[in-house]
């Protein structure tokens, strides 16, 4: 499953600080609450699903995704459905730095997390608990616990709604910096 919910803060309002890009067209793996940064490299910017890499990376800055890139309407926002063959999703994403605290369930299930425990960017675009030299993105501010999500698989195919196990935090963008 994957479950974003912001709790606290300006979403969803003109206060939020969004972007909606396309998703690379060589990407998978994104799904709500994924984090992503913005890749400029080609063409035109896209977003990539984050991974240990942006962790120690100071310019990639962090986005938590709305929604995933295999959502029908991400597909159709995109151009997926719009040509012969293949094509992008376009998704939205909040940005790192928006004042917010949400509830997720991308975040590592190996890490330890205490009220206060500052996190980074871990494997496959979940949170985990930051070491010295990461990025901060979040701060822990409830330990894991278990939330009733709608839209949770229960049997697949058959009923959705089931617990799933969530952690609350709030934004923060502390990027390592080294300056000679």
């Amino acid at each position: 499953m994957a479950w974003f919910s912001p709790v606290k803060g300006g979403y969803p309002g003109l206060q939020q600080i969004d972007k909606i890009l396309s998703v690379g067209s060589d990407e998978a793996g994104i799904v709500r609450g994924s984090l992503v940064y913005v890749d400029g490299s080609g063409v035109a910017p896209v977003f990539r699903l984050a991974g240990v890499t942006q962790a120690t990376d100071p310019t990639a800055y962090i986005y938590y995704t709305l929604v995933g890139q295999d959502d029908f309407q991400a597909g159709a926002a995109g151009t997926i459905g719009q040509g012969p063959a293949g094509g992008a999703a376009r998704i939205t994403a909040l940005a790192v730095g928006q004042p917010m605290e949400f509830q997720t369930d991308q975040f590592d299930a190996e890490g330890d997390y205490a009220v206060g425990t500052l996190l980074t960017v871990g494997a496959d675009g979940k949170l985990t608990p930051h070491t010295t030299g990461d990025n901060v993105v979040a701060q822990v501010t409830s330990v894991p616990f278990e939330r009733w999500v709608n839209d949770a698989v229960a049997v697949a195919g058959r009923r959705t709604g089931a617990l799933l196990e969530v952690l609350c935090a709030s934004t923060m963008w502390v990027p390592t910096l080294a300056v000679s």
